[in-house]
């Protein structure tokens, strides 16, 4: 095994450690049978995440198929609602709850088949605010919506992350990016994180897309929360191996230079955070040299840049650097989109050779950085 895969190994352990008997509902289309995601859901389920499935069954076959993957090993556990006692305009719900609660106890996946499916084509009549019902009252942590056409709202947004205060601008631009379709869709969204739901994914129905967003630092849907929950802090050492994760693509893109847990530890009082919503999604680091500070290590989770987060890590460095008395912040990178950054929050680009000495004794002048600098009042 190489580095790589271990990084990665690192990486999935973190998020079934992070997850472990969380509650995540998924709401299934007619298109997308539940046997497409039956791998990705048994991972979850192995990894003690709690799952609740919510599928249309109007040709009433999901006792059989259930029976035929139990029989193979799988632990599923079917609950019937009829269109008589789920009423989505009302919210009535004749489903017991505490039933639901004990079978996730038992370690086993509870299915809530939806029969009433034939006259209602839409999702958003039927399974979409059915599972949106059950999350609420179960409180669950997400509600994964698995839909088709996310990836064309997804290539318009530029973007995986979308917080409740951008929705009512993005409505808006639908129209122009020839997605009309998906308004309702997102009223329904902001409908749910209005009610106090933590995070709402909207993800195709792919294998493994479950997989990705659940255990992986890139995703594979699109992320709608509050947003609300920020806050930038002083890095502390339980947070070493988030650290560690985000710079690894950095790292293996050569952007940024080696740097392991080891040091990062050692150093952890050097390094600033951006959590969201208790997730840590953006590191960066001072370093001192004399009278001087480097801000160093950038690295934003993708689906969280974009939004500023960068620069209000750079802010606050800065600030620490004025607080202990420096004459001059600099930074380098290797990276265009950083040359354009550093210049953006009133950085000069400078040579490298005017940097301070005891810096130039220990850098590698074969990368092609560029030198930016910021005298200190």
């Amino acid at each position: 095994m190489n580095a790589k895969e271990l990084f990665q190994a690192l990486e999935f352990a973190h998020y079934a450690d992070r997850f472990r008997n969380k509650v995540f509902v998924i709401a299934l289309p007619r298109e997308t049978p539940f046997q497409e995601l039956l791998l990705d859901i048994k991972v979850l389920a192995g990894y003690h995440i709690q799952v609740v499935l919510v599928v249309p069954d109007p040709d009433l076959e999901l006792e059989r198929l259930i029976s035929i993957s139990n029989h193979r090993g799988t632990r599923f556990h079917l609950s019937l609602v009829t269109e008589a006692t789920y009423n989505p305009a009302s919210g009535q719900l004749g489903l017991d709850l505490e039933r639901i609660r004990k079978v996730l106890e038992q370690g086993k996946t509870p299915i809530i088949g939806y029969h009433a499916g034939l006259s209602t084509p839409s999702l958003l009549e039927t399974t979409f605010p059915l599972a949106g019902e059950v999350a609420g009252r179960l409180k669950a942590d997400k509600l994964f919506l698995v839909g088709a056409a996310v990836a064309q709202l997804e290539e318009a947004l530029g973007r995986t992350h979308v917080t409740i205060d951008d929705l009512e601008s993005i409505r808006a631009s639908l129209p122009e990016w020839g997605l009309p379709s998906f308004a309702h869709l997102l009223e329904f969204v902001q409908g749910l994180l209005e009610r106090g739901l933590p995070d709402v994914i909207l993800m195709e129905g792919k294998p493994a897309h479950l997989f990705r967003e659940v255990f992986t630092l890139d995703g594979a849907g699109i992320l709608f929360n509050s947003g609300r929950g920020n806050l930038i802090r002083q890095a502390q050492v339980r947070d070493t191996t988030d650290i560690a994760l985000l710079l690894r693509p950095e790292i293996e893109a050569e952007r940024i230079l080696p740097v392991d847990e080891a040091d990062i530890e050692s150093n952890i009082s050097r390094y600033w955070i951006y959590e969201a919503d208790g997730l840590l999604v953006g590191s960066a680091r001072l370093k001192i040299y004399g009278s001087w500070a480097e801000i160093a290590q950038f690295s934003t989770l993708p689906r969280y840049r974009g939004k500023g987060r960068a620069k209000e890590l750079a802010q606050r460095m800065i600030l620490e650097a004025r607080e202990i008395d420096k004459e001059a912040v600099f930074a380098l990178s290797i990276d265009p989109r950083m040359w354009e950054f550093f210049l953006s929050i009133g950085f000069k680009e400078t040579e490298r050779s005017d940097l301070p000495a005891d810096w130039q004794t220990r850098y590698d002048f074969s990368r092609t950085s560029h030198a930016f600098i910021m005298e200190l009042e």
